[in-house]
Protein backbone atom coordinates (compact mmCIF):
# COMPACT_ATOMS: atom_id res chain seq x y z
CA UNK A 1 0.00 0.00 0.00
CA UNK A 2 2.72 2.11 0.72
CA UNK A 3 4.82 1.70 -2.06
CA UNK A 4 1.40 2.14 -5.04
CA UNK A 5 0.97 6.13 -2.83
CA UNK A 6 4.42 6.16 -2.80
CA UNK A 7 4.66 5.87 -6.78
CA UNK A 8 1.22 7.63 -7.21
CA UNK A 9 2.95 10.88 -5.88
CA UNK A 10 6.05 10.75 -7.85
CA UNK A 11 3.57 10.35 -10.90
CA UNK A 12 1.54 13.15 -10.11
CA UNK A 13 5.09 15.79 -9.42
CA UNK A 14 4.29 18.16 -10.69
CA UNK A 15 0.93 18.32 -10.48
CA UNK A 16 -1.29 17.46 -13.67
CA UNK A 17 -2.68 20.95 -14.67
CA UNK A 18 -6.79 21.28 -14.14
CA UNK A 19 -9.03 19.70 -16.18
CA UNK A 20 -10.62 23.20 -17.62
CA UNK A 21 -6.74 24.94 -17.54
CA UNK A 22 -7.32 27.43 -20.39
CA UNK A 23 -4.35 28.02 -22.35
CA UNK A 24 -3.47 31.40 -21.54
CA UNK A 25 -3.22 29.40 -18.39
CA UNK A 26 -1.61 27.04 -19.73
CA UNK A 27 1.78 28.96 -21.30
CA UNK A 28 2.17 30.75 -18.05
CA UNK A 29 2.25 27.55 -16.07
CA UNK A 30 5.07 25.83 -18.08
CA UNK A 31 7.20 29.08 -17.98
CA UNK A 32 7.14 28.83 -14.52
CA UNK A 33 8.00 25.12 -14.21
CA UNK A 34 10.85 25.69 -16.85
CA UNK A 35 12.10 28.98 -14.83
CA UNK A 36 11.88 26.95 -11.73
CA UNK A 37 13.42 23.93 -13.07
CA UNK A 38 16.27 26.41 -14.14
CA UNK A 39 16.74 27.89 -10.43
CA UNK A 40 16.62 24.54 -9.09
CA UNK A 41 19.48 22.98 -12.11
CA UNK A 42 21.72 26.45 -11.44
CA UNK A 43 21.60 25.13 -7.23
CA UNK A 44 22.73 21.60 -7.84
CA UNK A 45 25.34 23.08 -10.19
CA UNK A 46 25.94 25.47 -7.93
CA UNK A 47 26.43 22.84 -4.81
CA UNK A 48 28.34 20.63 -6.69
CA UNK A 49 30.78 22.66 -7.71
CA UNK A 50 31.38 24.01 -4.71
CA UNK A 51 32.10 20.24 -3.64
CA UNK A 52 34.30 20.25 -6.14
CA UNK A 53 36.18 23.22 -5.49
CA UNK A 54 36.55 22.32 -1.69
CA UNK A 55 38.20 18.58 -2.89
CA UNK A 56 40.70 20.55 -5.38
CA UNK A 57 41.66 23.22 -2.78
CA UNK A 58 40.86 22.46 0.41
CA UNK A 59 41.41 25.03 3.05
CA UNK A 60 43.84 24.01 5.98
CA UNK A 61 42.00 25.12 9.37
CA UNK A 62 44.36 25.87 12.40
CA UNK A 63 43.81 27.06 15.89
CA UNK A 64 46.45 28.54 17.75
CA UNK A 65 46.17 28.05 21.58
CA UNK A 66 48.22 28.78 24.66
CA UNK A 67 48.33 31.17 27.23
CA UNK A 68 49.10 34.87 26.70
CA UNK A 69 52.81 35.66 25.59
CA UNK A 70 53.09 32.03 24.67
CA UNK A 71 54.28 32.66 21.48
CA UNK A 72 50.87 32.47 19.00
CA UNK A 73 50.99 35.82 17.48
CA UNK A 74 54.70 35.14 16.24
CA UNK A 75 53.50 31.56 15.52
CA UNK A 76 50.74 32.94 13.14
CA UNK A 77 53.43 35.73 11.26
CA UNK A 78 55.54 33.15 10.67
CA UNK A 79 52.56 30.90 8.79
CA UNK A 80 52.31 34.05 6.74
CA UNK A 81 56.33 34.62 5.92
CA UNK A 82 56.08 30.90 5.19
CA UNK A 83 52.68 30.46 2.58
CA UNK A 84 52.17 34.27 1.35
CA UNK A 85 55.97 35.92 1.53
CA UNK A 86 55.13 38.76 -0.81
CA UNK A 87 52.15 39.84 1.17
CA UNK A 88 54.23 39.91 4.31
CA UNK A 89 56.46 42.17 2.83
CA UNK A 90 54.42 44.60 1.47
CA UNK A 91 52.82 45.13 5.15
CA UNK A 92 56.45 45.68 6.58
CA UNK A 93 55.95 49.43 6.67
CA UNK A 94 52.70 48.93 8.74
CA UNK A 95 54.68 48.04 11.31
CA UNK A 96 56.94 50.35 11.45
CA UNK A 97 55.34 52.22 14.00
CA UNK A 98 54.73 48.84 16.17
CA UNK A 99 58.47 48.70 16.22
CA UNK A 100 59.13 52.61 17.11
CA UNK A 101 56.08 51.94 19.81
CA UNK A 102 57.89 49.11 21.28
CA UNK A 103 61.43 50.26 21.39
CA UNK A 104 59.91 53.71 23.15
CA UNK A 105 57.67 51.96 25.41
CA UNK A 106 60.54 50.02 26.61
CA UNK A 107 62.43 53.17 27.19
CA UNK A 108 59.81 55.06 29.18
CA UNK A 109 59.57 51.95 31.20
CA UNK A 110 63.09 52.35 32.30
CA UNK A 111 62.84 55.62 33.14
CA UNK A 112 59.90 54.99 35.12
CA UNK A 113 61.13 52.08 36.85
CA UNK A 114 64.26 54.38 37.62
CA UNK A 115 62.37 57.14 38.95
CA UNK A 116 60.35 54.92 41.51
CA UNK A 117 63.45 52.89 42.41
CA UNK A 118 66.15 56.29 42.95
CA UNK A 119 63.44 59.04 43.38
CA UNK A 120 64.07 62.67 42.72
CA UNK A 121 63.26 62.61 39.18
CA UNK A 122 60.28 63.84 37.04
CA UNK A 123 57.58 61.95 35.87
CA UNK A 124 57.67 59.62 39.08
CA UNK A 125 55.11 56.77 38.67
CA UNK A 126 53.30 56.14 42.03
CA UNK A 127 54.77 52.59 42.36
CA UNK A 128 57.67 52.78 44.68
CA UNK A 129 61.01 50.62 45.23
CA UNK A 130 62.85 50.95 47.72
CA UNK A 131 66.91 50.88 47.03
CA UNK A 132 70.12 51.65 48.59
CA UNK A 133 71.96 53.31 46.03
CA UNK A 134 71.46 56.19 44.12
CA UNK A 135 71.49 57.38 40.03
CA UNK A 136 75.29 59.21 38.74
CA UNK A 137 74.97 62.56 37.33
CA UNK A 138 75.31 60.63 34.01
CA UNK A 139 72.43 58.60 34.06
CA UNK A 140 70.11 60.96 35.27
CA UNK A 141 71.43 63.30 32.77
CA UNK A 142 70.62 60.96 29.95
CA UNK A 143 66.86 60.51 31.82
CA UNK A 144 66.28 64.41 31.01
CA UNK A 145 67.19 63.99 27.90
CA UNK A 146 64.98 61.05 26.98
CA UNK A 147 61.97 62.68 29.05
CA UNK A 148 60.81 64.13 25.40
CA UNK A 149 60.15 60.17 24.59
CA UNK A 150 57.01 60.58 26.75
CA UNK A 151 55.51 62.59 24.17
CA UNK A 152 56.98 60.01 21.43
CA UNK A 153 54.91 57.29 22.97
CA UNK A 154 51.35 59.16 23.23
CA UNK A 155 51.67 60.59 19.48
CA UNK A 156 52.62 56.71 18.59
CA UNK A 157 50.04 55.40 20.37
CA UNK A 158 47.74 57.29 18.79
CA UNK A 159 49.08 57.44 15.39
CA UNK A 160 48.09 53.22 15.87
CA UNK A 161 45.31 53.25 17.36
CA UNK A 162 43.24 56.60 16.51
CA UNK A 163 41.77 58.66 19.55
CA UNK A 164 38.78 57.32 19.25
CA UNK A 165 38.72 54.04 18.29
CA UNK A 166 36.78 51.70 19.60
CA UNK A 167 38.19 48.89 21.25
CA UNK A 168 41.65 51.21 22.72
CA UNK A 169 42.55 50.21 26.20
CA UNK A 170 43.35 53.52 27.67
CA UNK A 171 44.33 52.32 31.06
CA UNK A 172 46.40 48.97 30.46
CA UNK A 173 47.22 47.56 33.70
CA UNK A 174 50.29 48.01 35.40
CA UNK A 175 52.80 45.43 35.92
CA UNK A 176 56.10 46.36 37.33
CA UNK A 177 58.34 44.06 35.67
CA UNK A 178 56.79 44.30 32.07
CA UNK A 179 56.64 47.29 29.65
CA UNK A 180 53.07 48.13 29.24
CA UNK A 181 51.59 47.57 25.83
CA UNK A 182 48.71 49.25 24.09
CA UNK A 183 45.64 46.88 23.77
CA UNK A 184 42.87 46.85 21.04
CA UNK A 185 40.05 44.83 20.02
CA UNK A 186 40.07 42.71 17.23
CA UNK A 187 36.89 43.39 16.04
CA UNK A 188 38.84 47.22 15.37
CA UNK A 189 40.43 46.07 12.44
CA UNK A 190 43.79 48.22 13.51
CA UNK A 191 46.20 46.44 10.74
CA UNK A 192 43.14 47.94 7.83
CA UNK A 193 42.58 51.00 9.52
CA UNK A 194 46.75 51.92 10.18
CA UNK A 195 47.22 51.11 6.10
CA UNK A 196 44.35 53.51 5.33
CA UNK A 197 46.12 55.90 7.68
CA UNK A 198 49.91 55.24 6.25
CA UNK A 199 48.40 55.67 2.77
CA UNK A 200 47.45 58.75 3.88
CA UNK A 201 50.81 60.14 5.44
CA UNK A 202 52.26 59.17 2.51
CA UNK A 203 50.21 61.68 0.46
CA UNK A 204 50.61 64.18 2.79
CA UNK A 205 54.40 64.03 3.21
CA UNK A 206 54.31 64.43 -1.03
CA UNK A 207 52.58 68.07 -0.34
CA UNK A 208 55.47 68.37 2.57
CA UNK A 209 52.65 68.47 5.35
CA UNK A 210 53.44 65.54 7.18
CA UNK A 211 54.80 66.42 10.82
CA UNK A 212 57.83 64.58 11.29
CA UNK A 213 58.88 65.59 14.76
CA UNK A 214 58.40 62.48 16.05
CA UNK A 215 60.91 60.74 14.01
CA UNK A 216 63.58 63.81 14.29
CA UNK A 217 63.09 63.14 18.40
CA UNK A 218 63.63 59.32 18.16
CA UNK A 219 66.36 60.44 15.82
CA UNK A 220 68.18 62.84 18.23
CA UNK A 221 67.23 60.70 21.10
CA UNK A 222 68.72 57.93 19.54
CA UNK A 223 72.68 57.65 20.84
CA UNK A 224 71.12 58.03 24.80
CA UNK A 225 68.66 55.78 24.30
CA UNK A 226 70.96 53.03 23.73
CA UNK A 227 73.84 54.48 26.50
CA UNK A 228 70.88 54.21 28.82
CA UNK A 229 70.36 50.26 27.81
CA UNK A 230 74.11 49.71 27.95
CA UNK A 231 74.29 51.21 31.47
CA UNK A 232 76.13 49.05 33.96
CA UNK A 233 74.51 50.52 36.98
CA UNK A 234 70.95 50.29 34.81
CA UNK A 235 71.48 46.87 33.94
CA UNK A 236 72.06 46.52 37.45
CA UNK A 237 69.29 48.11 39.30
CA UNK A 238 67.12 45.97 36.28
CA UNK A 239 68.08 42.47 37.18
CA UNK A 240 68.35 43.09 41.42
CA UNK A 241 64.46 43.26 40.23
CA UNK A 242 64.05 39.96 38.73
CA UNK A 243 63.21 42.55 35.38
CA UNK A 244 64.93 41.23 31.73
CA UNK A 245 63.35 43.29 29.37
CA UNK A 246 65.09 41.35 26.29
CA UNK A 247 62.91 38.32 27.54
CA UNK A 248 59.65 40.46 26.60
CA UNK A 249 57.98 40.41 23.50
CA UNK A 250 58.58 44.28 21.52
CA UNK A 251 62.34 44.84 22.90
CA UNK A 252 64.66 46.57 20.35
CA UNK A 253 67.02 48.14 22.48
CA UNK A 254 69.54 46.27 20.79
CA UNK A 255 68.78 47.69 17.43
CA UNK A 256 68.22 51.52 18.40
CA UNK A 257 70.57 52.64 15.64
CA UNK A 258 69.34 50.62 12.65
CA UNK A 259 64.97 51.30 13.98
CA UNK A 260 65.60 54.88 13.79
CA UNK A 261 66.72 55.41 10.61
CA UNK A 262 64.92 57.70 8.34
CA UNK A 263 65.32 54.43 5.69
CA UNK A 264 64.24 51.86 8.08
CA UNK A 265 62.15 49.20 6.84
CA UNK A 266 61.16 46.11 9.02
CA UNK A 267 62.70 42.98 8.16
CA UNK A 268 60.68 39.93 8.94
CA UNK A 269 62.69 38.92 12.27
CA UNK A 270 61.73 42.62 13.20
CA UNK A 271 57.90 42.08 12.37
CA UNK A 272 58.08 38.40 14.17
CA UNK A 273 59.80 40.37 17.33
CA UNK A 274 56.73 43.14 17.08
CA UNK A 275 54.55 43.49 19.68
CA UNK A 276 50.57 44.34 19.87
CA UNK A 277 48.06 43.20 22.10
CA UNK A 278 44.86 42.44 20.36
CA UNK A 279 42.17 41.43 22.61
CA UNK A 280 39.95 38.93 21.50
CA UNK A 281 39.77 36.22 19.34
CA UNK A 282 41.00 36.72 15.17
CA UNK A 283 40.48 34.81 12.23
CA UNK A 284 43.04 35.06 9.63
CA UNK A 285 42.68 34.01 6.20
CA UNK A 286 46.32 33.40 4.23
CA UNK A 287 46.39 32.96 0.46
CA UNK A 288 49.41 30.80 -0.36
CA UNK A 289 51.32 32.23 -2.95
CA UNK A 290 52.95 28.65 -4.42
CA UNK A 291 50.70 27.15 -6.74
CA UNK A 292 51.96 23.46 -6.23
CA UNK A 293 50.31 23.64 -2.35
CA UNK A 294 46.95 21.71 -2.39
CA UNK A 295 45.33 24.08 0.16
CA UNK A 296 44.94 27.04 -1.69
CA UNK A 297 44.20 29.09 1.59
CA UNK A 298 45.17 28.34 5.59
CA UNK A 299 42.60 29.91 7.60
CA UNK A 300 44.09 30.44 11.51
CA UNK A 301 42.79 31.27 14.63
CA UNK A 302 44.38 33.11 16.91
CA UNK A 303 42.64 33.36 20.14
CA UNK A 304 43.24 35.64 23.19
CA UNK A 305 45.21 32.99 26.02
CA UNK A 306 44.26 35.18 29.40
CA UNK A 307 42.06 33.98 31.78
CA UNK A 308 39.46 36.18 30.66
CA UNK A 309 39.22 35.01 27.23
CA UNK A 310 40.04 31.30 27.75
CA UNK A 311 35.94 30.95 27.18
CA UNK A 312 35.85 31.96 23.90
CA UNK A 313 38.11 28.90 22.70
CA UNK A 314 35.16 26.32 22.49
CA UNK A 315 33.30 27.93 19.69
CA UNK A 316 36.42 26.63 17.42
CA UNK A 317 36.56 23.06 18.56
CA UNK A 318 34.26 21.87 15.82
CA UNK A 319 35.63 23.72 13.04
CA UNK A 320 39.14 23.24 12.97
CA UNK A 321 41.65 20.59 11.30
CA UNK A 322 44.51 20.75 13.58
CA UNK A 323 45.61 22.44 17.40
CA UNK A 324 48.70 23.99 17.71
CA UNK A 325 49.39 24.33 21.24
CA UNK A 326 52.13 26.73 22.73
CA UNK A 327 54.06 26.06 25.52
CA UNK A 328 56.61 28.80 26.86
CA UNK A 329 59.03 26.62 28.22
CA UNK A 330 61.00 29.79 29.44
CA UNK A 331 58.14 30.96 31.75
CA UNK A 332 58.71 28.41 34.92
CA UNK A 333 60.15 30.94 36.96
CA UNK A 334 57.47 33.31 36.12
CA UNK A 335 53.39 33.93 36.92
CA UNK A 336 50.43 34.67 35.52
CA UNK A 337 49.88 38.45 35.38
CA UNK A 338 45.96 37.69 36.23
CA UNK A 339 47.22 35.80 39.51
CA UNK A 340 50.74 35.97 40.85
CA UNK A 341 49.77 33.23 43.01
CA UNK A 342 50.04 31.06 39.73
CA UNK A 343 53.08 29.56 38.41
CA UNK A 344 52.74 29.74 34.43
CA UNK A 345 54.36 26.43 33.78
CA UNK A 346 51.90 25.05 35.74
CA UNK A 347 49.21 26.80 34.68
CA UNK A 348 50.13 25.68 30.87
CA UNK A 349 50.09 22.06 32.13
CA UNK A 350 46.69 22.38 33.23
CA UNK A 351 45.75 24.11 30.22
CA UNK A 352 47.11 21.14 28.10
CA UNK A 353 45.47 18.83 29.98
CA UNK A 354 42.33 20.10 29.09
CA UNK A 355 42.99 20.33 25.63
CA UNK A 356 44.16 16.72 25.26
CA UNK A 357 40.80 15.47 27.61
CA UNK A 358 38.21 17.56 25.61
CA UNK A 359 35.95 15.08 23.32
CA UNK A 360 35.11 17.57 21.21
CA UNK A 361 38.98 17.45 20.04
CA UNK A 362 39.40 13.74 20.00
CA UNK A 363 39.85 13.52 16.32
CA UNK A 364 41.81 16.94 16.05
CA UNK A 365 45.15 16.46 15.39
CA UNK A 366 47.51 17.90 18.04
CA UNK A 367 50.69 19.95 17.80
CA UNK A 368 52.88 20.80 20.37
CA UNK A 369 55.82 23.66 20.56
CA UNK A 370 57.91 23.75 23.38
CA UNK A 371 58.57 27.45 22.65
CA UNK A 372 61.34 29.89 23.67
CA UNK A 373 63.68 27.51 23.69
CA UNK A 374 65.77 29.92 23.20
CA UNK A 375 65.26 32.12 26.20
CA UNK A 376 65.15 28.93 28.15
CA UNK A 377 69.00 28.17 27.43
CA UNK A 378 69.71 31.68 28.38
CA UNK A 379 68.25 31.19 31.58
CA UNK A 380 69.36 27.92 32.89
CA UNK A 381 73.27 28.90 31.19
CA UNK A 382 72.63 32.17 33.50
CA UNK A 383 72.38 30.02 36.42
CA UNK A 384 68.47 29.90 37.06
CA UNK A 385 67.34 26.58 39.10
CA UNK A 386 64.55 25.17 37.17
CA UNK A 387 64.48 22.78 39.79
CA UNK A 388 63.91 25.40 42.56
CA UNK A 389 60.49 26.31 40.48
CA UNK A 390 59.37 22.70 39.80
CA UNK A 391 59.86 20.18 42.07
CA UNK A 392 59.06 17.47 40.58
CA UNK A 393 62.49 18.08 38.43
CA UNK A 394 64.09 16.79 41.38
CA UNK A 395 68.01 16.93 41.95
CA UNK A 396 68.38 16.34 37.66
CA UNK A 397 71.08 18.59 36.20
CA UNK A 398 70.32 21.95 35.79
CA UNK A 399 71.40 21.38 31.49
CA UNK A 400 69.10 21.80 28.47
CA UNK A 401 69.03 18.85 27.18
CA UNK A 402 67.98 17.33 30.68
CA UNK A 403 65.39 19.85 31.69
CA UNK A 404 63.91 19.78 27.88
CA UNK A 405 63.09 15.72 27.88
CA UNK A 406 61.53 16.35 31.04
CA UNK A 407 58.95 18.54 30.08
CA UNK A 408 58.07 16.59 26.45
CA UNK A 409 57.89 13.75 28.78
CA UNK A 410 55.32 15.78 30.99
CA UNK A 411 53.32 17.12 28.18
CA UNK A 412 53.55 13.39 26.51
CA UNK A 413 52.10 11.60 29.57
CA UNK A 414 49.39 14.23 30.17
CA UNK A 415 48.00 13.49 26.59
CA UNK A 416 48.45 9.58 27.57
CA UNK A 417 46.55 9.84 30.67
CA UNK A 418 43.65 12.36 29.15
CA UNK A 419 43.10 11.81 25.32
CA UNK A 420 39.96 10.24 25.16
CA UNK A 421 41.78 8.33 21.95
CA UNK A 422 45.24 6.67 21.41
CA UNK A 423 46.47 9.39 19.09
CA UNK A 424 50.36 10.67 18.26
CA UNK A 425 51.17 14.33 19.22
CA UNK A 426 53.50 15.82 17.07
CA UNK A 427 55.89 17.61 19.73
CA UNK A 428 59.01 20.27 18.63
CA UNK A 429 61.24 22.50 20.32
CA UNK A 430 60.86 26.00 18.37
CA UNK A 431 62.02 29.74 18.14
CA UNK A 432 59.12 31.10 17.23
CA UNK A 433 61.47 34.27 16.23
CA UNK A 434 63.51 32.23 14.66
CA UNK A 435 62.69 32.51 11.02
CA UNK A 436 64.74 29.55 9.43
CA UNK A 437 64.30 27.03 12.24
CA UNK A 438 60.53 27.96 12.48
CA UNK A 439 60.46 27.86 8.75
CA UNK A 440 61.45 23.87 8.87
CA UNK A 441 59.60 23.09 11.60
CA UNK A 442 56.24 24.31 9.33
CA UNK A 443 57.76 22.50 6.53
CA UNK A 444 57.55 18.95 8.82
CA UNK A 445 54.20 19.47 9.97
CA UNK A 446 52.60 20.84 6.75
CA UNK A 447 52.45 17.18 5.44
CA UNK A 448 50.73 16.04 8.54
CA UNK A 449 47.86 18.53 8.35
CA UNK A 450 47.22 18.21 4.53
CA UNK A 451 46.79 14.41 5.16
CA UNK A 452 44.50 15.80 8.15
CA UNK A 453 42.30 17.98 5.88
CA UNK A 454 42.82 15.73 2.90
CA UNK A 455 41.04 12.40 4.84
CA UNK A 456 38.47 15.00 5.97
CA UNK A 457 37.57 16.25 2.39
CA UNK A 458 37.02 12.07 1.47
CA UNK A 459 40.40 12.44 -1.07
CA UNK A 460 42.36 10.25 1.27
Amino acid sequence: MKKSRVATAKATWPPLPPPDESEEARILRQKEEEEAKRVSDNIDKSIFAEKERKKRSPNAKILLLGQAESGKSTVLKNFQLHFSPKAFEAEADIWRPIIHLNLVRSVNFILNFLSATFGGMRDSTSHQYTHGGSLSSDVRRLCARLAPLRQVEESLTKGIAGSNLPGLSDTPSYNPAKASEVAIRSSAGWRAILKVRRQSEEALRGTGKLDDKDRRILAACGEDMATLWNDASVRKALKERDIALQEQPGFFLEDVDRIIREDYVPTPKDILCARVNTIGPEEHRINVEAATDNAKEWIIYDVGGSRSQRAAWAQYFDDVNVIIFLAPMSAFNQVLAEDESVNRLTDTFKLWQMICGNKLLAQVELILFLNKFDILAAKLKAGVQFGKYVQAYGSRPNELKAVSTFLVDIFTQIHKQNSPRRRKIHAHMTTAIDTKSTASIIDRIHEVIMVKILAHSNIL
